[in-house]
């Protein structure tokens, strides 16, 4: 019998889901892809504009996540923050080693899908609001640069700006983003 003070697991934070997938608990990782992996194949199709892609770069972070839990700081950032850097750095990787940035469709700042869609537990929803709140030459930089997957100096060239420019804004956007992330927690 369960003791009465036993948490139900589907009301478990990501970053005890990520303690048992440490322990090898086969249960604990279905549960991270319930909630993680919508999110994971948005990014996925964003930057690769590929279901195939976006499918095996799923596939590739959570088998990452079954190896590498154990290394898991979660004072170095949250779970979700974790997995979107895997899956981030994996699908830079996958544009990078077929050429995609060309095929990717044009940049358009007041599209809404750039920013909304599918996501897990409302992180994509929080975001989108985040970013709304920056000034619109914060929110370009930042979506070619985390979305887009275009370094500063490709930046630099679509907005027709020096790459110094690129940078500041980058970085601007960024504090920007840390302190209504403050003010939210």
């Amino acid at each position: 019998m369960l003791a009465a003070t036993s948490k139900p697991r589907e009301h478990e934070d990501d970053a005890s889901v990520v303690a048992r997938i440490a322990r090898s608990e086969d249960s604990a990782l279905s549960t991270l892809y319930d909630r993680y992996a919508v999110l994971m194949y948005t990014l996925g199709m964003r930057m690769l504009r590929s279901v195939q892609d976006s499918e095996d770069l799923v596939q590739e972070v959570f088998t990452q996540v079954w190896t590498k839990a154990g290394s898991y700081q979660s004072d170095k950032g949250s779970v979700y923050t974790w997995l979107v850097t895997m899956m981030r750095k994996r699908t830079l990787e996958r544009m990078r080693t077929r050429g995609s940035r060309a095929s990717a469709p044009q940049f358009d700042p007041m599209n809404p899908a750039l920013f909304g869609g599918a996501g897990s537990g409302g992180h994509e929803s929080w975001v989108t609001a985040m970013l709304k709140k920056l000034d619109l030459e914060h929110q370009q930089v930042l979506s070619l640069a985390y979305y887009e997957g275009f370094n500063q100096t490709d930046i630099a060239a679509k907005l027709n700006i020096p790459v110094g420019t690129v940078k500041s804004r980058i970085r601007a956007g960024l504090e920007k983003l840390r302190a209504l992330l403050k003010e939210k927690m």
